[in-house]
């Protein structure tokens, strides 16, 4: 049976006295709204007055197969700093809340330390050292430029000596650096381990997720390449005081050579040798206590017990946890900084579905937030590895976020176009109304008599069709079955035709029945 609905509509007569309106009644005989037989612009000749109906016609054109999954906004791991001091300390200054904007290297707070304080008195004994041994060592050479004779060959053979033990010197400084880096990478490391042997206890029990789990894990094994890293450089410092040990030794006999070649002809260099080895050792002790200031995270160069704790990156705060007047120790977070103008999608995709996706391919994301709003990515990764446990391969989509608009932990779903289909009938989304759990449009009646004498839709009537719809594509909607190409849908105008059927100010009528 064909069932249509024909929807009565009345021009309103608007008279100085208000606005009166009568109602054309007819026949209920089906699903055909009768909205009077009037000229297609006025939809009606007395009745009910819906204005600004507007059409469009269902088009045909090319469709696609489409696979949606969920998942959560995730901010890159290279993109969310943790701010700790490298040096335990009094807060004396804290800069900026959460919401905030700073940029890399701009200072958050300010510590005052003992420790920094030592370190900087020890630099500025060392460099004042070096400076009375280098005015020894010019004094020195200047007398021995007065009375010398040719000592050319053992002057270079005493600078030679000279360098390999400063080189020596720099190896053995480089080893106790590296030490110290070890110490602290396997204090580190024995945390870490601690921090997974408590998650397992706790995932045993169920009280936290497999995801807290594996990032506890996935923290030992960065440690553990830490500590790896730290033993290199032990290993590669010590190689290099062999290496520096074995060039002071041939420089010293060379030296004594030399030495003994000049025995009775050259002046006794000794002080001038004493002097050199005072400047050199007062070098390697300014060296080390650079160093050592570096290591608490300042320059060598400042000067006072502050250092300022800078962020590493561009980005927002999003956790405060420190107040002037605190102390802080290197264990302690003071502030969490995350730049999310880019940020990372991660999804389960079943294994069924796996063969449809595939590395770069251009995925649509929507957030609840924002449900309006369609954010584009592009798959980054794919796992290797499906979970044992839901059979579910890990997706990744890396999606450009310069409006801040998505955040870290929200839901999100991505949908993927896995397949291109041609001839497929499309109308705007906006005509299509949801009718007790059914898909309908209304179309222009094509069925009265004088529409079938015109060629056209003159009579002002409209049928109400049941549709089936397929993936939406932007403001179009694909239509599987219920209507033809060509065939035109009221898109400005059908929700207010419903609304009018169903409040009975239009009746129905003029249908056909099979």
């Amino acid at each position: 049976m064909k069932t249509k609905i024909a929807v009565l509509m009345i021009i309103a007569v608007l008279a100085s006295a208000g606005i009166t309106y009568t109602l054309m009644k007819g026949k209920f005989a089906g699903e055909h709204i009768e909205a009077g037989h009037a000229d297609a612009d006025d939809h009606g000749s007395e009745g009910v007055k819906i204005s600004g109906i507007q059409f469009a016609k269902a088009a045909v054109g090319t469709g696609w197969d489409t696979l949606t999954v969920t998942g959560k906004v995730i901010v890159p791991p290279d993109r969310l700093v943790k701010i700790s001091p490298r040096i335990e300390g009094k807060i004396v200054a804290a800069r900026g809340t959460v919401g905030d904007t700073v940029n890399r290297g701009q200072v958050l707070a300010v510590i005052s330390s003992v420790e920094l304080a030592e370190a900087r008195a020890q630099y500025r004994k060392a460099l004042a050292t070096l400076s009375a041994a280098r005015k020894n060592l010019q004094r020195e050479m200047e007398i021995a430029r007065l009375g010398a004779v040719s000592v050319r060959p053992v002057e270079e053979a005493r600078a030679e000596s000279l360098t390999t033990q400063g080189e020596l010197a720099d190896a053995k400084s480089e080893l106790s650096q590296a030490k110290s880096e070890l110490t602290q990478a396997e204090s580190e490391l024995v945390q870490c381990k601690a921090r997974l042997q408590r998650a397992r206890e706790l995932y045993a029990g169920k009280i936290v997720s497999k995801q807290d789990l594996e990032t506890a894990e996935a923290d030992v094994k960065k440690d553990s390449a830490a500590v790896d890293a730290a033993k290199s450089k032990v290993g590669q410092a010590e190689a290099r005081i062999q290496k520096a040990d074995a060039k002071t030794e041939i420089a010293k006999q060379y030296l004594a050579r030399e030495e003994k070649v000049y025995k009775g002809r050259v002046m006794d260099m000794r002080a001038v040798q004493s002097a050199k080895s005072e400047v050199a050792s007062a070098q390697v002790e300014v060296q080390a206590a650079a160093d050592g200031i570096r290591v608490l995270g300042a320059s060598p160069g400042g000067s006072g017990e502050t250092i300022a704790i800078v962020s590493p990156i561009t980005g927002q705060i999003i956790s405060r946890n420190t107040n002037i007047g605190e102390m802080a120790t290197p264990s302690d977070t003071l502030f969490t900084v995350a730049n999310q103008s880019q940020v990372w999608v991660e999804a389960d995709v079943y294994e069924k579905d796996i063969a449809k996706v595939r590395k770069d391919q251009i995925a649509e994301i929507r957030v609840d937030a924002y449900p309006d709003r369609v954010f584009s990515g592009r798959i980054d990764s794919i796992s290797d590895i499906l979970s044992s446990e839901s059979r579910t391969a890990k997706v990744r989509c890396v999606v450009p976020n310069s409006s801040g608009l998505l955040r870290g932990e929200m839901f999100a779903r991505i949908l993927l176009i896995t397949g291109k289909r041609g001839n497929c009938v499309f109308i705007p989304k906006q005509a299509v109304l949801d009718d007790d759990g059914k898909k309908i449009v209304f179309t222009p009646c094509m069925d009265c008599k004088e529409d079938i004498e015109a060629g056209k839709s003159v009579c002002g009537n409209y049928d109400k069709l049941v549709i089936t719809t397929g993936p939406v594509h932007g403001d179009k909607v694909e239509i599987l079955s219920g209507l033809e190409p060509g065939t035109e849908v009221v898109t400005v105008g059908a929700y207010q035709l419903k609304t009018a059927l169903g409040s009975g100010k239009l009746e129905a009528g003029c249908a056909d029945e099979e």
